[in-house]
């Protein structure tokens, strides 16, 4: 029977205590109120409904500490109480106007999301635990702040970020991580290293996998053209990555030589939801991100057409919106029986940015809710979660340097606007191995200075770069956190370390130990399987 496996990556970048709006905290409670709520309501009908169609779910370590953190957690409890009061004063400026059945669904959702967060008693983190201890949801880990893994200058610097990555999941989920998703889908087998900007050391790397399989981690998650354009080595079992077509060979499950699994996303279901032109978000009747209501910033239009100016939307109708996001849950799980025929050992892997479901498409977890309901009545496929997916016999091959951004490879990380991230990023990590070794720094000013060094590596701040969707905003952070982590370094009062230890909080654990464990030696693997 083919497999399915949904995989979902939660992660926004560490917004706590770093200003409001556009950029800041409001960015992660409008994904807590209309992708993480939305999520574990679905997860609660479907149990309910005894509807067993399992998926994937990554939260990122940063996400996690920030969804538990108190002060976010006030900070939520805040914001939707404004948005309840916004959406209530719309409903008053818009009745008996065509507005009124989208201001009346605003009212119903904010009581809803309150009603929802005081139930939970805040945890949402929680509430993921019990869905994954109940079999519903497989949660997994990243690297700590999403640092981009092949760029990083040192290996101890990817080590530090994978083991506080493996460390934050086990103290939040009560259990070792088996799954790791690759910030930005981004890998580097081991080989010969040459830094892009100066301040990193030259010479052979340990490979991405190789760091991982270390940690424990057994499996990940690539990008078709990876795969492709790899090369076949001898296979395990009886498929061969040579004998199939370079598109077939995203239905199997890959082994490297590491031992590490790795699983390919599928292009025909990823287009189908991603694609500008023909996914179902840019759907006329689903909600308009873009344009707000004047006086209370609430979304009360639709698409309409995707190329429409945001004067010529539409109103919005709820009833409508959500019809048509069952219309498109049927069409897309028909899309996976046909891809399913014929391959009854395949993998179909489709995995997606958390808040692209609810966040950018509104109606985008009732999709996914209803997606799985369907895919629990089709016969030939069986939704399952990652670990079940790379179960058995696997392609034994080796993979290329690169990543899921623009042309494969690094260039939205690494371009003319980045190189002085990965500057101070290669001589803020060097420092630290430095006086990690030398001892002079108190244990509270080391770790206070590693979160500092996790927070700069995040790889949002050259992604926002290269997009230009908040530039200043980034080199801002990414300046910000170079700028204390050598205060520290220097030295600093206690009341100018206490203040940086109220700013940056998470990862208790922060061990800068991790930065004195070197490199892998040549030959070192660790064994172990995924069963």
């Amino acid at each position: 029977m083919a497999r399915f496996a949904l995989v979902l990556h939660a992660h926004l970048p560490y917004v706590r205590s770093h200003g409001l709006w556009p950029f800041g905290e409001e960015t992660l409670y409008e994904a807590m109120a209309e992708t993480y709520l939305p999520l574990l309501r679905a997860l609660e009908r479907l149990w309910q409904e005894g509807v067993e169609a399992r998926f994937t779910l990554g939260i990122t370590p940063i996400l996690a500490e920030q969804l538990g953190d108190a002060k976010v957690k006030a900070g939520f409890q805040a914001y939707a109480k404004d948005r309840l009061e916004r959406a209530q004063s719309d409903y008053l400026r818009y009745q008996g106007t065509e507005l009124e059945k989208s201001a009346r669904h605003q009212v119903a959702f904010w009581e809803l999301t309150l009603d929802h967060f005081h139930h939970l008693g805040g945890d949402t983190l929680q509430a993921f635990r019990r869905a994954q201890d109940r079999g519903q949801v497989e949660l997994i880990t990243s690297n700590a702040t999403h640092g981009y893994s092949p760029l990083l200058g040192y290996d101890e610097a990817l080590w530090a970020q994978v083991k506080t990555g493996v460390a934050v999941y086990r103290r939040h989920f009560a259990k070792d991580p088996m799954g790791f998703w690759l910030p930005e889908m981004a890998y580097r087998p081991r080989g010969y290293w040459k830094p892009p900007v100066e301040g990193a050391r030259e010479g052979l790397r340990a490979g991405v996998d190789e760091l991982l399989m270390r940690a424990g981690i057994r499996y990940t998650f690539v990008d078709a053209h990876l795969v492709q354009g790899g090369e076949a080595l001898s296979p395990y079992g009886e498929a061969s990555l040579a004998q199939v077509e370079s598109a077939e060979a995203t239905y199997y499950v890959h082994e490297l030589e590491s031992g590490l699994r790795v699983l390919v996303r599928n292009q025909e279901t990823t287009l189908q939801v991603w694609s500008a032109d023909h996914g179902y978000p840019g759907e006329g009747l689903y909600r308009e991100f873009h344009r707000k209501d004047p006086v209370s910033g609430l979304h009360h239009w639709r698409v309409t057409h995707r190329k429409a100016d945001l004067a010529a939307k539409a109103p919005y109708d709820p009833e409508a919106a959500f019809a048509k996001a069952k219309e498109h849950a049927e069409h897309f799980v028909g899309l996976v029986a046909r891809l399913a025929q014929g391959r009854p050992e395949g993998v179909i892997l489709s995995p997606y940015d958390a808040e692209l479901f609810g966040h950018w498409w509104y109606e985008g977890v009732a999709w996914l809710e209803e997606v799985l309901r369907r895919l629990s009545r089709l016969p030939g496929v069986k939704a399952v979660t990652a670990r079940e997916a790379v179960q058995g016999k696997a392609v034994r091959a080796r993979l290329p340097e690169g990543s899921w951004g623009r042309g494969g490879d690094h260039r939205v990380w690494l371009n003319e606007k980045t190189l002085d991230y990965w500057r101070k990023v290669y001589r803020a990590e060097r420092a630290l191995m430095e006086e990690a070794r030398r001892g002079n720094l108190s244990h509270r000013h080391l770790r206070q200075a590693m979160r500092e060094l996790l927070l700069l590596e995040a790889s949002d701040w050259p992604f926002l770069i290269d997009t230009g969707q908040a530039e200043a905003y980034a080199r801002e952070r990414y300046e910000g956190h170079a700028e204390a982590f050598f205060r520290i370094l220097r030295g600093v009062s206690e009341e100018e370390l206490k203040a940086l230890e109220e700013r940056d909080n998470p990862f208790p654990e922060a061990d800068p130990r991790l930065y004195l464990e070197g490199a892998l030696p040549h030959s070192a693997h660790e064994p172990g399987g995924i069963g």
